[in-house]
């Protein structure tokens, strides 16, 4: 699917980077907590998940790769659905959010930490979540979305490329992740592993 306004060439430089910070309010963030805790999943999983039903509220439906950026420092590769309800429910999308992390972790295990994430090709989006996403020096994506705690808050930054993107798109898309974490949260059954194992299992 086309992700950005426009198509340009190369990577962004520094200056073409700029940002939009939408943290989440203090409600919201011990909410994400107890859907972590309740759901049996992490928060990055909850967060890539919400992020892929905001990518459909705000530029509407497929998938994109999406480079997720921890497991040793290096970025593994995903691919993220964008669907809207109807389509994907948020136990299904949950579900297959964490079955891919998890292969990153299992991959990470058998093989050890990678060469660095500067040196990897880059898609289009990168995800980074925890202590460092804040401080992670630009790997070249067009959009970056950044998780990390500021005091009692999540902190999400959304860094992108002002040549690929109008300003008011990505504002937009800050503005509906708020809301695409609540219906996703709202909407799964917990545990949401112990569901969909049912599910298929029928």
């Amino acid at each position: 699917m086309q992700l950005t306004d426009y198509d340009v060439e190369g990577a962004p430089e520094a200056t073409d980077l700029h940002l939009v910070a939408a943290p989440l309010s203090e409600l919201l963030t011990m909410e994400l907590d107890g859907a972590a805790g309740a759901l049996e999943l992490s928060g990055d999983e909850i967060l890539l998940a919400a992020l892929g039903r905001a990518v459909e509220r705000t530029i509407g439906g497929g998938s994109i790769d999406v480079d997720v950026l921890g497991y040793g420092a290096s970025l593994h590769r995903v691919e993220l659905a964008c669907a809207s309800p109807d389509v994907l429910d948020a136990d299904k999308m949950l579900v297959g959010v964490h079955r891919a992390l998890d292969s990153l972790t299992v991959r990470h295990l058998i093989r050890g930490v990678p060469a660095d994430p500067r040196s990897q090709p880059v898609s289009s989006v990168l995800f980074a979540g925890g202590p460092t996403a804040a401080t992670q020096p630009h790997l070249g994506h067009v959009l970056e979305l950044r998780a990390y705690r500021d005091g009692d808050v999540l902190a999400l930054d959304w860094w992108f490329d002002a040549r690929s993107f109008e300003p008011y798109t990505v504002r937009e898309l800050s503005e509906q992740f708020p809301l695409a974490l609540i219906e996703l949260t709202s909407e799964a059954t917990p545990p949401v592993h112990a569901t969909q194992e049912l599910a298929l299992a029928h």
